[in-house]
């Protein structure tokens, strides 16, 4: 045989695999907004590869706005997701309680959807942090902490998106939920949710955690919609109560009655 049929590999391509992997990492979320990443001796170790290789990747991984190295020591996975609204539109949510209903139809409609692939995709892994996180809320439920609830409320829904292996719908609901975790709508509708309506809504993530876990496409779709449209529901009707107190409040005054 003669000329040369295979080229030398070069040492670039190393760094680059090691690119393609936490890029892949990154995709699909095993690596998460805010992460630290173990130390250089870990890593080229975990990895098997030289040190200099991998600092050439994480060259390529800070450029391409990936990971950041943070003053103080330590290598951490960049916020590539952030929130899916600005600051001052969240302000207007937090001050206008109406838009929250818009928020949750958004949320109906697109984690609907991710439930049903959740339970169509969902590995034994997805299914057991599934379930995991139904199990901390409920551990959790005779607490009383509006923001243990919260932040066990955004993982709990969070999973489910992960379970649906789809990047975008993962991104997208990672986005959304920080709005439950910086407590702008929850507290709400928690302060309205009286007469066991925190059993139910219990029940209403057992009902969704046990479709999922079961394969139920179908009964997943409609155990998240349900939820959602529950507490749509339950908002609207609180809102639309104050709103009538309010009313009478006014005409009371206007008929020369005390109304404070």
């Amino acid at each position: 045989m003669t000329g040369k049929k295979f080229r030398k590999i070069e040492h670039t391509r190393v760094a680059q695999a090691v690119v393609d992997q936490f890029e892949q990492m990154i995709l699909h979320g095993t690596l998460r907004d805010g992460e630290k990443l173990p130390s250089e001796r870990e890593l080229s170790e975990q990895l098997e590869v030289s040190r200099q290789t991998l600092r050439e990747a994480f060259k390529t991984l800070e450029m391409h706005g990936l990971i950041e190295a943070k003053q103080g020591g330590g290598t951490y996975v960049a916020d590539i997701v952030g929130s899916a609204v600005s600051k001052p539109l969240i302000g207007l949510f937090a001050r206008h309680e109406e838009a929250y209903i818009d928020y949750m139809e958004f949320r109906v409609l697109l984690e609907s959807k991710a439930a049903g692939l959740a339970a169509e995709r969902a590995t034994e892994y997805d299914r057991q942090i599934i379930r995991s996180k139904f199990d901390a809320m409920a551990a959790s439920h005779d607490e009383d902490d509006p923001n243990v609830e919260a932040e066990l409320d955004a993982d709990f829904h969070h999973s489910i998106a992960e379970a649906t292996h789809n990047p975008m719908m993962i991104f997208s609901l990672r986005s959304i939920f920080e709005l439950i975790r910086q407590g702008v709508f929850y507290n709400r509708y928690v302060v309205y949710l009286e007469s066991g309506g925190k059993d139910r809504l219990l029940e209403q993530h057992r009902t969704i955690c046990d479709a999922i876990v079961a394969g139920d496409v179908s009964a997943a779709e409609k155990a998240m919609s349900d939820h959602l449209k529950f507490i749509i529901d339950f908002f609207s009707d609180a809102m639309r109560l104050r709103q009538r107190f309010e009313t009478a409040r006014l005409r009371a005054e206007n008929y020369g009655f005390d109304a404070g």
